[in-house]
């Protein structure tokens, strides 16, 4: 179970969100609108709750194999005191996950195993440079991988000379990608 978020915060700043109530309805509970407007910066608490949101989403969407259909109101956010984890609970289950945010990102992520991290600042990495990276990074035996999405847009890496296959999430938003994969036996 493994997924991800990145926000480019120069392009969300500008957008107002939170002061547009009839999407905060639509996307966020009572206690996360409540939580978002007592904020002293409502907008990036909202783009918060959102990238905590859409990296739950991507690892139960993988989890259990679903289709693309994100209800953003059903995923319940939870930021905890330390502001570098939250929760989210969706259909009975809870993922636990890290958060950073600075004054360039949000990158969000959760999983169930350690997991290696990589974010591109105003570069947009190929896929075959994004390869190369976790393959030298994690000293992985085969070079063979590639990246692939099964019939519900869910990437892998593939081995396509073995049965190989390891979860990976990707994600990018304006000047910034960011991939995590987890340290699992490769």
């Amino acid at each position: 179970m493994i997924g991800n978020d990145i926000i480019d915060v120069r392009l969300i700043l500008s957008e107002r969100k939170s002061e547009n109530q009839r999407f905060m309805a639509k996307v966020f509970t009572e206690e996360e609108r409540s939580m978002i407007e007592k904020a002293d910066d409502p907008e990036t608490s909202l783009w918060l709750f959102w990238s905590i949101k859409e990296a739950a989403y991507k690892a139960h969407q993988r989890n259990f194999d679903l289709s693309r259909t994100l209800n953003p109101f059903s995923f319940k956010c939870k930021l905890k005191a330390s502001g570098k984890e939250g929760t989210v609970e969706v259909d009975g289950f809870t993922y636990d996950v890290q958060l950073e945010l600075n004054s360039e990102y949000i990158h969000c992520h959760t999983s169930s195993q350690t997991v290696f991290k990589k974010i591109y600042r105003k570069y947009k990495p190929t896929k075959e440079e994004i390869l190369k990276e976790i393959c030298t990074s994690l000293d992985l035996k085969s070079r063979n991988f590639r990246i692939e999405k099964d019939s519900n847009g869910i990437p892998s890496l593939v081995d396509p000379h073995t049965t190989k296959k390891l979860p990976f999430s990707l994600s990018h938003h304006g000047n910034f990608t960011a991939f995590v994969i987890p340290l699992i036996n490769s």
